[in-house]
């Protein structure tokens, strides 16, 4: 389950920079969740961070699609970089050191379409999985680990 939503790091002088080498992991771990109607995935989130002492990585899922495909633009990405995110679009997943360089979540199965997942209990598709460095001075951009894609005419 989502944790409480904390407010966004603003960005400032002082703050992270943002995290690199981001990636999604879809894992092969069994999956646990209070109710696995629809079944889950466990998956791992990964990132590089530049200097980790005394940062925090929060892990958000994207439920929004900024981007829809078209005839002159078959295939979309949902989420891309220099997007502005809505903040009603993100749940917070979770938070880790930036030294531990991984976080592991589940989601529920997404079930037919390009989704990552849903949120447990039959929440939100998720979208689009972004990360952000947070300190006490502020916080970085978002990368991007992971988003889902469509297509323009494609058939499931």
């Amino acid at each position: 389950m989502p944790a409480p939503q904390p407010s966004l790091a603003k960005a400032a002088i002082g703050a992270p920079a943002l995290p690199t080498s981001t990636r999604l992991d879809f894992l092969t771990d069994p999956c646990t969740l209070a109710n696995q109607d629809y079944g889950c995935s466990s998956l791992r989130v990964v990132w590089q961070e530049t200097d980790p002492s005394d940062v925090t990585i929060r892990i958000y899922a994207f439920t929004g699609c900024l981007h829809t495909p078209s005839a002159s633009k078959p295939n979309a990405n949902c989420l891309e970089d220099g997007d502005t995110i809505p903040t009603a679009s993100l749940l917070l997943l979770g938070t880790a050191p930036a030294s531990d360089r991984s976080f592991s979540f589940a989601l529920a199965s997404g079930g037919e379409g390009t989704q990552l997942g849903r949120m447990p209990g039959n929440g939100p598709a998720v979208q689009a999985v972004v990360l952000q460095a947070v300190n006490s001075k502020g916080g970085s951009s978002f990368a991007i680990a992971a988003t889902s894609t469509s297509c323009y005419g494609c058939v499931l």
